[in-house]
């Protein structure tokens, strides 16, 4: 059966909100992802030899760049300039893939302004899975949702209460509060400064160690219900939520 016209105007749309452009040096790395990018339904394009990259963007305006952090030359750097010059709504996501899994690296990459660190040798469908969650935040605006889901998980931000299947999570505000950030960014990593500023209020004298013992609450609370592992811990830089076991 045909797709009626309004049905192809919904596809039309899902693909155009899936574009993605690798900016990638090693050739076996770029076909690997743009097949399994493309297999799962994403509108890939790559960078070809010799092509500007900003031209590229600017191109095909895509909604995520994943880049090869050690491209030749100064690609990196005046690719982030590039990107940075738009407003935060206009600007494309940024995905680093990179050899270098150093805290300081990792940090650095994400002070410059990166969505996601992926560090070499990678799963193809777990970087699948991390494009997938860095542009359905991007899809949905956080003060327009009512409700935040992940897989087991049913967070009401009007009655500021969180389900797992039918019975309720008893959560303290800070805990709520750290808890529904990392839903809107699922599969993301975050250093505990990045969520000490995020969660808390900016007059806070709270530290890094109040970021580690409301993770432990949060992960306790889940853990009553079998989602303790949702809330894993990244060693050496911070916390993510995912579904995936690393």
């Amino acid at each position: 059966m045909s797709p009626t016209v309004d049905e192809q105007d919904i596809f039309a749309r899902q693909a155009d909100a899936r574009r993605v452009l690798i900016v990638e040096n090693d050739p076996d790395s770029r076909r690997t992802l743009q097949r399994t990018l493309a297999q799962s339904g994403f509108t890939v394009t790559i960078l070809n030899r010799g092509e500007d990259a900003l031209a590229a963007i600017d191109r095909d305006q895509p909604h995520l760049v994943m880049l090869d952090w050690e491209y030749p030359g100064t690609v990196a750097m005046s690719l982030i300039r590039h990107i940075q010059r738009d407003a935060p709504a206009q600007r494309p996501s940024l995905m680093a893939l990179s050899l270098y899994s150093s805290e300081q690296q990792i940090v650095s990459g994400f002070d410059l302004g990166l969505d996601d660190y992926v560090v070499r040798p990678y799963s193809a469908p777990v970087v699948v899975a991390r494009v997938r969650a860095i542009l359905r935040s991007r899809q949905r605006k956080p003060e327009e949702l009512d409700f935040l889901e992940f897989h087991r998980l049913r967070m009401d931000l009007n009655d500021l209460r969180v389900m797992i299947d039918d019975r309720i999570v008893s959560l303290r505000p800070t805990e709520f509060r750290l808890l529904a950030f990392l839903m809107h960014h699922p599969e993301r990593v975050f250093t505990r400064q990045q969520i000490l500023n995020h969660v808390w209020s900016r007059d806070s004298r709270a530290d890094q160690r109040a970021v580690d013992v409301n993770v432990q609450r949060t992960r306790k609370a889940l853990a009553l219900c079998g989602c303790g592992g949702y809330l894993q811990t990244v060693r050496c830089f911070g916390y993510r939520l995912s579904a995936v076991e690393r």
